[in-house]
């Protein structure tokens, strides 16, 4: 297939292309190459999307704390807590497919097919990403905007790795409007679902800027 020329199929090929990729291609040549791809893509507007910025010992300690801290809070038996490699499907017209550093899903997943055994979930509540250089534009601009058509989703966290920084991004439920609340102090705390809080100096803690 001809998306399989112009990108790589292995990390070491990848890894030799910068950060960002973009490789104009269909929805079927991207599953195509979702199936074979040693390293984790995305798609939009008609392009798989890579990134590949350096991952800092403190993007991957803040996505390991924020996980094992949700564990602790939520409800086992009503919720379930995922990693990045979980697909998330956002309804519409055009075709996308996102990944989320952390993902939320109450009660039993909706699936949407892709193709085969190939699924992407359709009712996250809660939705997290970590910031980093190479992604901070794409997660926070055209990402979390198509984030947003998610009839289930509920809040949206955009957390910073190189300064003390949480956004949380929720809705309103009676009117469907969202709503932003900065968080940048140790000691403050961290609204998740309306199931409790998550502090500050936990998800912070032992990390250097």
């Amino acid at each position: 297939m001809e998306v399989a020329v112009k990108m790589p199929i292995t990390l070491k090929e990848r890894l030799e292309m910068g950060e960002e990729l973009r490789i104009p291609a269909s929805w079927e040549e991207f599953l195509d190459m979702l199936e074979e791809c040693e390293y984790r893509i995305e798609y939009d507007e008609h392009e798989i999307i890579s990134f590949m910025g350096y991952g800092t010992q403190n993007h991957e300690k803040i996505i390991i704390k924020l996980g094992q801290l949700l564990l602790n809070l939520l409800n086992d038996d009503e919720f379930s807590v995922y990693g990045s490699n979980l697909a998330l499907h956002i309804p519409g017209f055009t075709r996308r497919y996102y990944n989320g550093d952390v993902t939320v899903v109450q009660g039993p997943s909706e699936e949407v097919v892709l193709r085969g055994s190939m699924v992407a979930v359709a009712n996250p509540v809660l939705i997290v990403e970590v910031l980093s250089d190479s992604t901070r534009n794409f997660d926070l601009g055209t990402k979390q905007r198509n984030y947003r058509k998610i009839p289930s989703l509920q809040q949206i966290l955009t957390i910073e790795s190189t300064e003390m920084f949480v956004t949380s991004c929720t809705r309103d439920q009676s009117t469907g409007q969202w709503s932003l609340k900065d968080f940048t102090a140790m000691d403050e705390v961290i609204p998740i679902l309306g199931e409790g809080s998550i502090k500050m100096e936990d998800l912070y803690r032992k990390l250097s800027f």
